[in-house]
């Protein structure tokens, strides 16, 4: 007869061997990273054109900075579903395809786009600087065409992340690492910026603390006993 716990796997039944250390640092390490780079993300500047001219450089910087991170966070995603045994399960693997790969597409657009696009009109004249800004104002959050991306990729996140906080909770894991995982789906469908993209990331971050406490607390339920009584002749 199974057991809620059913769905947690020992080092040994894991999809991806690694070593302690590594697999920890990959695991916990990437959510807390974005977590914090995202309180830099650069302001949308709607209606200034001269102050995302002299942004231009950061903000293209900053969504470069960001991609890397993104694939990182997969990972940790990635690692934290291989915890429960469902590395290799369909939602988790669809889910973060598709986050990877559209919201990737959407940083490139959004981001690195418009930095580079308002980067390139410097020395030109404030007429030309305002019709360039006219083009791409909208690109971060109400071009259909880039925006839709953001959509896709974050609707990934929501089938990877949310399919894990369901997964979490039947595999009777702490009420605190399921719900930290469903906060991560929560926030993140509010956007990726601050502070929501910090709360979302966070909470990931946190989930994998506590996934981590626990897997210790049971490995060490499941030690042999030291304390055996000596025999003596």
């Amino acid at each position: 007869m199974s057991t809620p716990h059913d769905h947690r796997t020992n080092g040994r039944d894991r999809l991806w061997q690694l070593p302690t250390p590594a697999r920890r640092l990959l695991l916990i390490g990437p959510p807390l990273a974005l977590a914090g780079f995202t309180i830099l993300h650069p302001p949308y500047y709607d209606e200034n054109t001269q102050a995302l001219v002299d942004a231009s450089t950061w903000f293209m910087a900053y969504h470069m900075i960001q991609l890397p991170l993104i694939g990182l966070v997969a990972i940790s995603v990635f690692l934290l579903a291989d915890g429960f045994g469902r590395a290799s399960a369909w939602p988790v693997c669809l889910g973060i395809g598709t986050f990877l790969v559209f919201f990737s597409a959407y940083d490139t657009l959004a981001g690195i786009g418009t930095g580079l696009a308002m980067r390139g009109t410097q020395g030109l004249s404030e007429t030309q600087q305002n019709t360039v800004f006219e083009i791409v104002k909208t690109w971060p959050a109400a071009e259909p065409w880039v925006f839709w991306l953001s959509i896709v990729g974050t609707g990934g996140w929501i089938l990877a992340v949310g399919y894990l906080a369901f997964t979490a909770r039947a595999a009777g894991a702490p009420r605190a690492q399921w719900i930290f995982i469903g906060l991560a789906v929560a926030f993140l469908m509010l956007g990726h910026p601050a502070p929501f993209g910090t709360l979302a990331f966070g909470s990931l971050f946190f989930a994998a603390v506590v996934h981590e406490r626990e897997a210790s607390r049971v490995s060490r339920q499941l030690l042999p006993s030291s304390s055996q009584p000596a025999l003596h002749e």
